[in-house]
């Protein structure tokens, strides 16, 4: 069974041709500064389980951490530095998957920022992440 996708997600084109060709393509602008990351669990993105890959989790979660670490600035870059991942339960095909991050601190050239990639209720990982800001040339 396949999960509808909230209303508050809206696709958005990612610029970054991994996140295209995986699918990581809706977003929701909660208007404070943050933004959540979504995506619909299908079959290109299970492991030999049928679960939801780590690997796609992990870009799901990266892809949390850096958009916030940034959001809503425009034309600031994000590159990850550091990253640390906790699976804590499994994701199956047709679960919405989204992220629920949070800036913990952002310097001039840094973000510190917390990740939870969640399915309903249900926590799938933490993640925590220091994002290296890239700004925009004058």
């Amino acid at each position: 069974m396949t999960a509808a996708i909230p209303a508050a997600f809206v696709p958005a084109e990612s610029e970054d041709p991994y996140e295209r060709v995986n699918k990581l393509n809706l977003i929701h602008d909660l208007g404070d500064g943050r933004v959540e990351v979504g995506l619909l669990a299908e079959e290109q993105h299970a492991n030999e389980y049928g679960m939801v890959h780590g690997g796609v989790l992990m870009m799901l979660a990266d892809a949390g951490l850096c958009m916030n670490s940034r959001w809503p600035n425009p034309g600031e870059g994000a590159i990850t530095v550091s990253m640390t991942t906790n699976f804590v339960a499994g994701a199956t095909m047709g679960e919405f998957l989204e992220t629920r991050s949070t800036v913990v601190r952002r310097t001039r050239s840094f973000s510190f920022v917390n990740c939870d990639i969640m399915a309903g209720d249900k926590v799938i990982m933490t993640a925590t992440g220091i994002i290296k800001r890239v700004m925009p040339k004058e």
